[in-house]
């Protein structure tokens, strides 16, 4: 169950499992329902309703939410109150960086909505036919390929504080933008491959969270991606 997506590692160190209350496919989809309308619930009352504080609950909602994904990765048991707290900090920062863009490039944000749910059914169908197989060469190469991505970014912020940029420009941020959209929709197939080793393997149903969380993260980077590709695809045209 190796995968490159951290919220679903510590699912291989855990071998909890229950005859009476297994993971269900029923349960890990209104799990993450519910997860992704909590975030844009909190999401619009922030935009609405906190005026002069959104910035400061925005950078609090931050550091909020790394810690809840975290604990709700390594401790399934916990996953399930951290997870509801990830998501009403991810929808803080969701909502303030959606209304960004859509000021900026109006359309930007249902487009990239309807996008990501369109990426999120063609990769559960390739996934799903057996066109796009999970193996464990496949999960290698993406672990491979993230721990890059990670030491890429670390030297691009430390660069940063130098003020040296690599991305210098537009065309070569769009392309970094899709490399990273292409990855991320790539990496759905794994969390798919997970939910499945987990309700196969009729895994404790407090795991359902756990898969949940991972889905949204994974989620909640390809719209970041499309918005920031639709954004300067944009900005080229006018």
């Amino acid at each position: 169950m190796r995968t490159a997506n951290p919220v679903f590692r510590n699912l291989e160190k855990n071998d909890t499992y229950a005859l009476d209350q297994t993971a269900s496919y029923q349960g890990i989809t209104l799990k993450t329902l519910l997860l992704l309308l909590l975030a844009a619930l909190s999401g619009y009352y922030a935009i609405n309703y906190l005026g002069d504080l959104l910035y400061p609950v925005l950078i609090g909602s931050v550091i909020v939410g790394f810690i809840s994904v975290m604990i709700a990765t390594f401790n399934p048991r916990l996953a399930m109150p951290f997870g509801i707290i990830y998501a009403l900090s991810e929808g803080v920062l969701l909502g303030t960086i959606t209304v960004i863009f859509n000021d900026a490039y109006p359309g930007v944000a249902l487009t990239a909505i309807i996008a990501t749910a369109s990426i999120f059914t063609v990769m559960l169908f390739l996934y799903s036919s057996r066109v796009i197989r999970v193996t464990s060469r496949f999960r290698r190469i993406m672990t491979s390929l993230m721990f890059s991505l990670l030491v890429f970014f670390v030297i691009f912020g430390i660069l940063s504080l130098f003020n040296v940029y690599i991305i210098y420009n537009t065309s070569i941020a769009l392309g970094v933008s899709v490399v990273l959209l292409i990855f991320a929709s790539v990496m759905l197939t794994l969390d798919f491959d997970n939910a499945e080793r987990i309700v196969e393997g009729q895994a404790d149903k407090t795991f359902e969270w756990v898969v949940a969380v991972g889905l949204m993260v994974t989620l909640v980077w390809i719209y970041i991606e499309l918005l920031r590709i639709l954004a300067i695809a944009t900005s080229r045209r006018n």
